[in-house]
């Protein structure tokens, strides 16, 4: 499922145009990481923010929705996996726009999103591949919690970004 989900994104954000002023700015220093502790505080965050809400999303299925093991393994699982996907949109620069920017202007993140999307709901709703993955329909309330809980590392990281970027 990882392959799935990075794979597809990663390379909608490899072929994407990227921001016009990157060049224009000044090199980094040579002997600078390319992975800041600035970058590597940034992937700590994102890291935490998707598993809690992987975790919530297993402990509300578990004890609020009262769903069997399977299920809310399933659902914690899809969240995780749409959780990822969702991530794209925090690449985007800090100074860019909320809803326009680099990362929705790129016709390939949409596509990808979609691809993984569609492979995700086949891995889910195909008996054989789900047999394989092990992996039970969510349902109706499982979907609602998978989507809710999976856009929670986004929502925060936008509004990071927003009231940093300011």
């Amino acid at each position: 499922m990882n392959l799935v989900t990075d794979v597809f994104p990663a390379l909608a954000l490899g072929v994407g145009e990227g921001d016009n002023q990157t060049m224009r700015g000044s090199p980094r220093e040579p002997k600078e990481p390319i992975i800041t502790a600035k970058g590597w505080l940034a992937i700590t965050v994102y890291g935490l923010l998707i598993t809690i809400s992987v975790l919530g999303s297993l402990i509300v299925a578990l004890w609020v929705l009262k769903m069997k093991e399977g299920q809310a393994v399933s659902v914690s699982f899809l969240t995780l996996a749409f959780g990822q996907i969702f991530h794209v949109f925090n690449m985007r620069d800090r100074g860019s726009g909320f809803l326009v920017n680099d990362i929705t202007r790129n016709l390939y993140i949409w596509i990808a999103i979609g691809l993984c999307a569609f492979l995700i709901l086949l891995a889910v709703y195909i008996p054989v591949i789900a047999s394989v993955l092990g992996v039970v329909q969510p349902g109706r309330e499982g979907w609602m919690l998978i989507i809710g809980m999976s856009l929670i590392p986004i929502i925060i990281g936008q509004i990071h970004k927003c009231l940093v970027g300011r």
